[in-house]
């Protein structure tokens, strides 16, 4: 009898799996792009449509649907992915196993911190309780995750390979997370990050960014931007 329930739960969990992959994102065939507004196409074309790269992926979300690296993942990139999440991590250890999924957030220091959300898996989950103030008007929940800095697990992690592309979406939590990370030292090619208008998010203010703290801090470290889609930049390394 045991054995018969294990199975029921083992069974149940890979229809949930199955149900947060597909049917709730309703992606049952393949798409030209996985990402909200064509960011991987673009780092497609970059790198030449090349077959094998090395992606880091912090707020990875969801294995597919609004997802930066999908498109690299089926041409035979892999990565470390990173969520505030659990069952985030969850679906990526289910669905991307040449992968390495950690849940963690990621910040400027080792700590606790409190995460806000309204759902387990969504893409508005953060770790900054005006940003929640902003997305969650009528209410989120709270709970704890463990954070650490990117140059805490790039130490720790067995990485053989040259950062292609550091894409970062935690909403509200991104200078802390670039700051995080030794950028002289690693050299990731392309940042794919998003810098929102956090004073008016909802007014259409196109030069904002120039006076933000992440577009600034990127330029000093000798990035450039060369693609812009809304609130999603992409800089890539002088």
């Amino acid at each position: 009898m045991a054995n018969q329930l294990d199975l029921l739960k083992q069974v149940f969990k890979i229809l949930k799996y199955y149900y947060y992959l597909f049917y709730r994102t309703k992606i049952f065939f393949p798409k030209k792009s996985y990402s909200l507004l064509g960011e991987d196409l673009f780092i497609d074309r970059y790198f030449d449509k090349k077959s094998k790269g090395f992606y880091i992926d912090v707020g990875c979300h969801h294995p597919l649907s609004g997802n930066n690296t999908y498109l690299l993942y089926k041409k035979g990139w892999t990565g470390i992915n990173f969520d505030i999440s659990k069952f985030s991590i969850d679906l990526f250890n289910f669905f991307r196993k040449k992968d390495l999924n950690i849940w963690s957030g990621i910040s400027n220091k080792k700590g606790v911190r409190k995460i806000y959300y309204r759902k387990k898996i969504n893409m508005l989950n953060t770790l900054n309780k005006e940003i929640a103030k902003i997305h969650f008007k009528n209410g989120y929940k709270v709970g704890n995750v463990k954070v650490d800095t990117l140059n805490h697990f790039l130490k720790k992690l067995p990485i053989k390979s040259k950062i292609d592309l550091l894409k970062i979406d935690v909403e509200g939590e991104e200078l802390n997370v670039i700051k995080s990370i030794n950028l002289k030292k690693y050299k990731p090619r392309l940042i794919s990050i998003e810098i929102h208008n956090l004073k008016n998010m909802y007014v259409d203010d196109n030069n904002y960014f120039k006076k933000d703290k992440i577009y600034n801090y990127l330029i000093s470290k000798k990035f450039k931007l060369i693609w812009r889609n809304k609130y999603s930049f992409i800089f890539e390394k002088k």
